[in-house]
């Protein structure tokens, strides 16, 4: 039962939506959803495995493939329907495996799906990720203090420097003092691209679920290239673009992003406030 790992939180009650945080993240990058998001749904956020709360163990099984198991079996575990995957950055592409997994398996689980900068080809895979797959990797991992490595990262992510907070850099810091979340994001980093990547991308063309693609116009991380390209490829897809927007626009631009997949859900805005 590898389920057992995850750490979730839940608030409110209806149709669930599931949030998948991307590589070294955890559930505080989902903050500014939780209070207008959970007033109609039940809103699930997930520590994926080796992440944030949830279990790090030692087993080398961080895959792409690993961390969709662990996430399928919550799903059938908790019997959640009507359900919407939102994912960003590493979590995107695990919400497309996921998507094509429930519709294949499981078509009357899988209602909506939602992809903020979400990774989905080998050919744009970030430069940091690319170094963790070197032999530097594990160097770079363990030995940079936990703190700058958080501020790297997010003064990357951000279109303006200038909203990341200290909050925000202590609250993704915090997990990398574990040694056990460093082996994981090491792990995960390596073994982010499946071998069965190409036929996967290939696939993209069967997701038939309503899509809903969010991308930051000035992603320095994942570029706006790989939206488009998803955009192309999911034949019931809506791309939109936001301006002044880095890797993460639920933290850089939250209301946009709230106000635009409220619309997408069916969910009145004017609710919301």
């Amino acid at each position: 039962m590898v389920s057992t790992y995850l750490c979730k939180e839940e608030y409110g009650q209806g149709a669930p939506i599931l949030c998948l945080h991307g590589l070294g993240a955890n559930t505080f990058t989902w903050r500014y959803f939780i209070e207008p998001l959970s007033k109609h749904h039940k809103l699930i956020l997930i520590d994926l495995k080796g992440f944030g709360r949830s279990a790090k163990p030692e087993d080398q099984r961080y895959s792409i493939h690993d961390h969709a198991d662990a996430v399928y079996e919550l799903i059938l575990k908790n019997d959640w329907r009507n359900l919407t995957l939102i994912g960003n950055s590493y979590g995107g592409g695990l919400a497309l495996l996921l998507a094509m997994r429930l519709e294949e398996s499981q078509p009357s689980r899988l209602s909506k799906l939602v992809l903020i900068d979400a990774g989905a080809h080998k050919e744009y895979l970030p430069g940091y990720v690319k170094l963790m797959r070197t032999f530097l990797g594990k160097a770079m991992i363990f030995l940079l203090p936990a703190r700058r490595t958080a501020k790297f990262v997010l003064d990357l992510a951000f279109y303006d420097k200038g909203k990341v907070s200290e909050g925000q850099i202590s609250a993704y810091a915090a997990p990398l003092a574990d040694p056990g979340t460093r082996t994981a994001l090491l792990e995960t980093a390596r073994q982010c691209i499946p071998s069965d990547a190409d036929e996967l991308v290939a696939k993209f063309k069967n997701i038939s679920t309503p899509t809903l693609i969010l991308w930051g116009r000035h992603d320095r991380i994942i570029p706006l290239k790989v939206g488009e390209l998803l955009s192309q490829a999911l034949p019931n897809s809506v791309l939109e673009v936001f301006e002044e927007c880095g890797h993460i626009p639920q933290e850089e631009q939250p209301q946009k992003t709230i106000e635009r997949i409220s619309q997408f859900l069916g969910i009145d805005s004017r609710q919301n406030e």
